[in-house]
């Protein structure tokens, strides 16, 4: 590719980067597919490591660059388009600078809040984790023995990149790098899709915390090697109500579903009725008939849903939140997320856990769960709940999951008494 038509297909994005709150997925999807396959690849590593790597690259940036620059200032910041334009003369090459992370990688307050929170070996973990690529990992039905699908792809030849069963969850395989995968006739029969490990730790231990609780760790990290893997849950899954009470566009529910081998029923639920589309026609792909969606009205959840309290024997509370624990997915998050955005999680959080905990049955299991490892968001969302709803809510297992073989989750689970 031509360096002017890069330059000029960058800037472009660049630019929309930091005047619209689209995500950068979207943004990517407006461009050439040529254009496209070359900004995936050069943007993520610009904004996930901006300051080492530009040093690695030779290009000169200011001290405080480039979290000191205003959103205009950003539009315009030359070190981004010179370090674009290097990294793909380089990619061309001898390949991209070894990867490493500085805590200038990162915003100054984003880094004070981790340094004030965890140790400093833990912080180190964090934002090492954080500038990797990430992963492309793919869930399994419980229906196929991913084993042998992937002593199948290795003898033909398949995928053209590395591939490994995951170290915890009992129903993934693991790409080492990004290859087309919807193409395949596995896809196609609705086998697998594509999850990342720590949300498939999430599915199973939502539906039995004993199962996976072993692999939660106080602090966010990386897993120690010796964890042994998740189990797979196992129960009489034909009566069993779940409520997925975020569900976004449905990976948990799709898993939990299908974990429970098409049986008994899941309850889907989120505020955006687009997401609960393509959550409905994700479940038909893969066959899956015990899955319900319902689109609500954010704040008038429990107006729509009174009808089923007491009566759910699991829940899920996958919360909104920071996205702290997903920026090796969408490095975007920390250039463009504001204080008054952060401070507004962990009230929205307790809200919704102790709305959707009336329809927590005795005996039922409710699981708090987010994709960050801001304590605001986690320990503390937990103990304001115990404080509050203490006396009917027993926690049984908790802990952090990631984010160095994946990407990092919290999650908390009780029983009703």
């Amino acid at each position: 590719m031509q360096q002017d038509t890069l330059s000029q297909g960058f800037g472009t994005v660049w630019k929309d980067l930091f005047s619209s709150p689209v995500h950068l997925d979207s943004l990517l999807s407006r461009q050439t597919p040529r254009m496209k396959s070359v900004l995936a690849q050069v943007l993520p590593l610009i904004l996930q490591r901006p300051v080492s790597l530009a040093e690695d690259l030779g290009i000169g940036v200011a001290p405080g660059e480039p979290w000191s620059l205003s959103p205009e200032q950003l539009r315009n910041w030359p070190a981004a388009t010179q370090m674009a334009l290097e990294l793909h003369s380089r990619m061309q090459g001898d390949g991209a600078p070894t990867v490493r992370a500085l805590e200038d990688d990162f915003p100054p307050k984003w880094v004070a809040e981790l340094k004030a929170q965890w140790s400093d070996a833990t912080v180190r973990a964090i934002l090492t984790a954080l500038v990797r690529r990430p992963p492309v990992t793919l869930r399994f039905s419980r229906k196929v023995d991913r084993a042998q699908v992937l002593a199948g792809w290795k003898k033909s030849g398949t995928i053209p990149v590395k591939v490994t069963e995951t170290g915890a969850s009992p129903v993934g395989l693991e790409l080492a790098d990004y290859t087309p995968v919807f193409h395949l006739p596995e896809y196609e029969r609705g086998e697998f899709e594509i999850q990342d490990e720590g949300s498939q730790v999430m599915s199973i231990f939502a539906l039995e915390a004993e199962a996976a609780a072993h692999v939660l760790r106080p602090e966010p990290g990386a897993m120690p090697p010796e964890v042994a893997r998740v189990r797979l849950p196992e129960g009489k899954w034909g009566q069993l109500r779940v409520a997925d009470a975020c569900a976004g566009a449905g990976g948990k529910s799709l898993a939990m579903a299908d974990l429970m081998k098409g049986q008994g029923r899941v309850f889907s639920y989120d505020i955006s009725d687009r997401k609960i589309q393509a959550l409905k026609r994700r479940a038909r792909h893969a066959g899956l008939n015990n899955i319900q969606g319902m689109a609500l009205v954010e704040g008038k959840e429990l107006e729509a849903l009174s009808k089923f309290e007491g009566t759910v024997d699991r829940v899920l509370v996958d919360a909104p939140c920071s996205g702290w624990g997903v920026l090796k997915r969408n490095p975007d998050i920390k250039w463009r997320q504001d204080r008054e955005a952060l401070e507004r999680f962990p009230g929205i959080q307790l809200r919704l856990l102790k709305s959707y905990s009336t329809l927590v049955k005795p005996g039922g299991q409710l699981t708090f769960g987010t994709c960050t490892f801001r304590k605001s968001e986690t320990i503390e969302v937990v103990q304001a709940f115990n404080a509050e709803l203490g006396a009917r809510f027993k926690p049984v297992a908790g802990g952090f999951f990631g984010p160095a073989a994946s990407d990092g989750f919290f999650m908390q689970a009780w029983v009703r008494i």
